[in-house]
């Protein structure tokens, strides 16, 4: 098997030096990075002004297969998706490159973004976060047709000038127009996240957040606190039985 067939780097336009890093430069580039915390893979920031991570499974199936995959398409679907969503003026990430190495019968991909400058996670600014520009930016990531994959407080970074930007788009797909299900199931997923922060209700006005993002829709609302409501349930069973929260 050549070397062609265990590795594929994909570049955006303008980021010719990042391919030959990928392919040639690999082990020093990793090296040079620095580790940060946060999200399901591992990421480390590169030098020039780049974010590195390694796209791992969440859920059940991340216990067991952690971040082997069975083909390169996952990163490069991000890729795809970043472009997109950027086109139509959604704050996500900038995917730049993508990277698939094959081990055996499995591949390990990492994806490459443009570090978001002065940024801070959504969970760091709590009861300080500016919950309007939160609901806005969900809302117009949801209307662009972006169904997130794991939406939560991580996820959700804030600059110092108030810009929202949404990250990690591992596994999100664009779906137009997004059904209401995927709705629900985004905002329950948030909301979940805020749970398991276990801070007081003042933390994060969610009345102001669902005001915002549904306007005059009192019955959208209504939807949105129930389809929560179900979500948590479920996951406080879930919890109970493996001792898990």
């Amino acid at each position: 098997m050549s070397r062609a067939d265990t590795l594929h780097i994909t570049v955006a336009p303008g980021h010719d030096a990042l391919r030959s890093l990928l392919a040639l430069a690999w082990p020093d580039l990793v090296a040079a990075s620095r580790g940060l915390e946060g999200g399901r893979g591992g990421i480390r920031e590169l030098p020039g002004g780049l974010i590195l991570r390694r796209c791992r499974r969440g859920g059940a199936l991340g216990a067991w297969l952690g971040d082997r995959h069975l083909s390169p398409r996952r990163a490069m679907e991000e890729m795809t998706v970043s472009e997109r969503l950027l086109r139509d003026g959604v704050g996500v990430a900038e995917v730049v490159g993508v990277r698939a190495e094959k081990h055996g019968l499995a591949w390990r991909l990492d994806v490459v973004t443009r570090k978001i400058e002065d940024a801070t996670p959504l969970r760091d600014l709590l009861p300080r976060a500016p919950v309007a520009a939160v609901a806005r930016a969900v809302r117009r990531m949801h209307d662009a047709g972006l169904r997130h994959a794991d939406l939560n407080l991580q996820n959700i970074l804030v600059t110092r000038a108030g810009d929202v930007r949404i990250i990690d788009l591992a596994g999100s797909r664009v779906l137009r127009p997004l059904p209401e299900s995927a709705r629900l199931d985004n905002l329950a997923r948030l909301y979940r996240s805020l749970v398991k922060q276990r801070l007081p209700h003042s933390a994060f006005s969610l009345g102001r957040f669902l005001a915002v993002y549904a306007g005059r829709d009192r019955a959208a609302i209504r939807r949105i606190v129930a389809a929560a409501r179900r979500r948590m349930l479920r996951h406080r069973l879930w919890w109970a039985i493996t001792g898990r929260g």
